[in-house]
């Protein structure tokens, strides 16, 4: 891919298995992997959750609330809603609900992760994906420390100035080392 590129592509969540097929295929500057369900070649994204331990990292949420495809109003908001303000997650209803099953039935299509810059940032108070879970899940799969910024898991609703600077910053760090397989 041309270094001269500028697009950075932020690849949140599940969009961590579209992300990097996108920069596979465009010239990018960078990925930015955000609160990230970071995919392994012929992994799906149902298979990604028993693969990374996901289930050890939220175990005590599972304890109170059950199962995550039993989840009510009261899981939701505590783990993806619990720093939103209430005003903006009413105002983002429509947008909440599960994803297709056929999203987690694919495999992640790509050979190896795309040869470009990738960054990991992590929110601290994510509570579905914790932090030392993204931390190991990031260091085994592409070999990358993590980048932090405060909030939960939809900073885009919660911090969306900070999550804006924090994005910028990482566009243009070019100093500290990050991947590029």
């Amino acid at each position: 891919m041309p270094r001269d590129a500028e697009l950075v592509i932020v690849a949140q969540s599940l969009g961590a298995f579209t992300g990097p097929l996108v920069a596979a295929r465009v010239a990018v500057a960078q990925l930015i992997l955000l609160a990230p369900m970071t995919p392994k070649p012929g992994e799906t994204a149902g298979e990604w959750w028993d693969n990374t331990g996901h289930e050890r990292a939220i175990a005590e949420l599972l304890e109170r609330h059950g199962p995550m495809s039993a989840w009510g109003r009261e899981a939701i908001a505590e783990v993806f809603l619990h720093d939103v303000d209430p005003a903006v997650a009413r105002d983002n209803e429509r947008f909440q609900g599960a994803p297709g099953e056929g999203m987690f039935a694919e495999p992640w299509p790509l050979a190896a992760w795309p040869a470009v810059p990738t960054r990991v940032l992590i929110p601290t108070g994510d509570r579905l994906f914790p932090r030392d879970f993204q931390r190991r899940v990031a260091r085994e799969r592409l070999g990358l420390e993590i980048d932090e910024m405060a909030g939960g898991h939809l900073p885009m609703l919660s911090r969306p100035r900070e999550l804006a600077q924090r994005l910028v910053e990482l566009a243009h760090d070019r100093e500290r080392p990050h991947a590029a397989s």
